[in-house]
Protein backbone atom coordinates (compact mmCIF):
# COMPACT_ATOMS: atom_id res chain seq x y z
CA UNK A 1 0.00 0.00 0.00
CA UNK A 2 2.87 2.37 0.74
CA UNK A 3 4.25 1.85 -2.76
CA UNK A 4 0.88 2.83 -4.19
CA UNK A 5 0.67 5.95 -2.01
CA UNK A 6 4.19 6.96 -2.99
CA UNK A 7 3.48 6.43 -6.70
CA UNK A 8 0.18 8.30 -6.41
CA UNK A 9 1.87 11.31 -4.81
CA UNK A 10 4.55 11.33 -7.53
CA UNK A 11 1.90 11.34 -10.29
CA UNK A 12 1.41 14.84 -11.68
CA UNK A 13 -1.71 16.52 -10.29
CA UNK A 14 -3.47 16.95 -13.68
CA UNK A 15 -3.12 13.23 -14.36
CA UNK A 16 -4.43 12.39 -10.87
CA UNK A 17 -7.42 14.66 -11.38
CA UNK A 18 -8.27 13.01 -14.71
CA UNK A 19 -8.03 9.51 -13.20
CA UNK A 20 -10.10 10.47 -10.17
CA UNK A 21 -12.70 12.12 -12.40
CA UNK A 22 -13.04 9.04 -14.62
CA UNK A 23 -13.25 6.60 -11.71
CA UNK A 24 -15.65 8.77 -9.70
CA UNK A 25 -17.91 9.43 -12.67
CA UNK A 26 -17.93 5.72 -13.57
CA UNK A 27 -19.02 4.87 -10.01
CA UNK A 28 -21.79 7.45 -10.07
CA UNK A 29 -23.09 6.26 -13.45
CA UNK A 30 -22.95 2.63 -12.32
CA UNK A 31 -24.81 3.60 -9.15
CA UNK A 32 -27.52 5.34 -11.17
CA UNK A 33 -27.99 2.17 -13.21
CA UNK A 34 -28.12 0.14 -10.01
CA UNK A 35 -31.01 2.24 -8.73
CA UNK A 36 -33.23 0.43 -11.25
CA UNK A 37 -31.16 -2.74 -11.58
CA UNK A 38 -30.09 -5.10 -8.79
CA UNK A 39 -27.17 -3.76 -6.83
CA UNK A 40 -26.14 -1.27 -4.17
CA UNK A 41 -27.02 1.87 -6.14
CA UNK A 42 -26.89 4.51 -3.40
CA UNK A 43 -23.74 3.06 -1.88
CA UNK A 44 -22.03 3.16 -5.27
CA UNK A 45 -23.13 6.75 -5.85
CA UNK A 46 -21.75 7.75 -2.44
CA UNK A 47 -18.52 5.93 -3.26
CA UNK A 48 -18.24 7.88 -6.51
CA UNK A 49 -18.81 11.15 -4.67
CA UNK A 50 -16.16 10.22 -2.10
CA UNK A 51 -13.68 9.43 -4.87
CA UNK A 52 -14.39 12.74 -6.60
CA UNK A 53 -14.17 14.60 -3.29
CA UNK A 54 -10.59 13.40 -2.86
CA UNK A 55 -9.49 15.82 -5.61
CA UNK A 56 -12.34 18.26 -6.24
CA UNK A 57 -13.62 20.79 -3.68
CA UNK A 58 -17.05 21.11 -5.28
CA UNK A 59 -17.56 17.35 -5.09
CA UNK A 60 -16.66 17.51 -1.38
CA UNK A 61 -19.41 20.10 -0.82
CA UNK A 62 -21.93 17.99 -2.76
CA UNK A 63 -20.88 14.87 -0.84
CA UNK A 64 -21.28 16.66 2.49
CA UNK A 65 -24.72 18.01 1.53
CA UNK A 66 -25.91 14.60 0.32
CA UNK A 67 -24.59 12.91 3.47
CA UNK A 68 -26.34 15.49 5.66
CA UNK A 69 -29.64 15.00 3.83
CA UNK A 70 -29.21 11.21 3.94
CA UNK A 71 -28.66 11.31 7.71
CA UNK A 72 -31.77 13.48 8.11
CA UNK A 73 -33.85 10.98 6.14
CA UNK A 74 -32.50 8.07 8.18
CA UNK A 75 -33.19 9.88 11.47
CA UNK A 76 -36.72 10.73 10.34
CA UNK A 77 -37.32 7.12 9.34
CA UNK A 78 -36.09 5.94 12.73
CA UNK A 79 -38.30 8.42 14.61
CA UNK A 80 -41.45 7.44 12.69
CA UNK A 81 -40.70 3.76 13.23
CA UNK A 82 -41.38 3.99 16.98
Amino acid sequence: MEKFKHAWRKTPRPARRVLVFIIGLACIIAGLFMLVLPGPGWATIFLGLAVLASEFDRAERVRAAVAKRFRAVINKARSTKR
